[in-house]
């Protein structure tokens, strides 16, 4: 045994040991804190869902601040992000949930769909608020791992909110047993829900009626297209019985292949008068 052999074989060692360790601190939940914490000040609430396709554009480069730049331009309070990733080969090793957080200053939490050393790939939850928990709810996929996260989110010191973030398979019959996961989530929840993601599922197929017990579509009625080469929608959010939808649009970009869904909520109180001009539907109902 030659000691250049030797040399070699206590590098790879090493090196292997430096990856394990890495790869254990990555695979996990992440959690970063903005230094700008708010409470909810009016009862309004801006939120956006947002499949970014890790930074990759239109032009297939990698570039997160296209994905910055059109998220600041929402403004949301709280935004859902799907197919974000942390020290991936293919993203330049960039901790984008870091990143983005950090340039919005919002308070974020992520967790992996898609967890080896090289990718690191899933959802995150950036918010405005305050997060006070997160876990994450594994659905069960043969050709790719899913799943979904949940956040309780605190809007003042007497009331917090569900935030669920998802991105579903492209098996039919997977999306269908992962919709049901998420219903007997909801049927455990007692705040307020909003549930976003990109479902990978137009509304005509009407998937995701299984939760009609507990979310309406914010958009009811109106369709909008968030896919980029296909009149589609597959990302949605959905809303309990608290909320009140105020409009419901998407914003183009070539940021990604998918558009960001942006929608503007009322949480009303069951004791206060709700404003007439929120209560009016300003949609006829159909399908979609």
């Amino acid at each position: 045994m030659t000691k250049k052999f030797i040399l070699i074989s206590l590098f790879t060692l090493i090196l292997l040991c430096m990856i394990h360790t890495l790869h254990e601190k990555y695979k996990v939940k992440y959690t970063w804190t903005s230094s700008n914490n708010h409470l909810l000040g009016e009862k309004m609430i801006t939120i956006t869902s947002y499949n970014i396709r890790y930074g990759k554009g239109l032009d297939n480069r990698v570039d997160l601040n296209r994905t910055i730049d059109t998220l600041r331009s929402i403004d949301a309070d709280i935004i859902s992000l799907q197919e974000i990733e942390r020290y991936s080969v293919r993203s330049k090793f960039t901790d984008q949930v870091k990143l983005i957080a950090d340039e919005l200053e919002m308070n974020a939490v992520f967790y992996p769909s898609i967890s080896y050393p090289g990718i690191y790939y899933g959802n995150a939850i950036l918010s405005r608020f305050p997060i006070e928990s997160t876990e994450r709810i594994p659905l069960i996929n043969k050709r790719e791992a899913r799943s979904a996260i949940l956040s309780k989110i605190q809007l003042s010191n007497t009331q917090s909110i569900n935030v669920i973030n998802t991105h579903l398979g492209l098996d039919q019959d997977e999306r269908l047993k992962a919709i049901e996961t998420i219903y007997h989530k909801l049927d455990q929840l007692k705040d307020p829900i909003i549930l976003t993601g990109d479902l990978n599922s137009l509304p005509i197929k009407q998937e995701y009626k299984t939760w009609d017990p507990y979310l309406k579509k914010s958009n009811k009625g109106k369709p909008i297209q968030t896919y980029y080469s296909q009149d589609w929608q597959v990302d949605y959010i959905f809303h309990s019985k608290e909320f009140l939808v105020r409009e419901t649009n998407v914003m183009k970009s070539d940021a990604s292949d998918h558009y960001p869904v942006t929608a503007v909520l009322y949480l009303q109180n069951f004791y206060d008068e709700v404003p007439i001009i929120l209560a009016q539907s300003h949609y006829q109902p159909s399908n979609y």
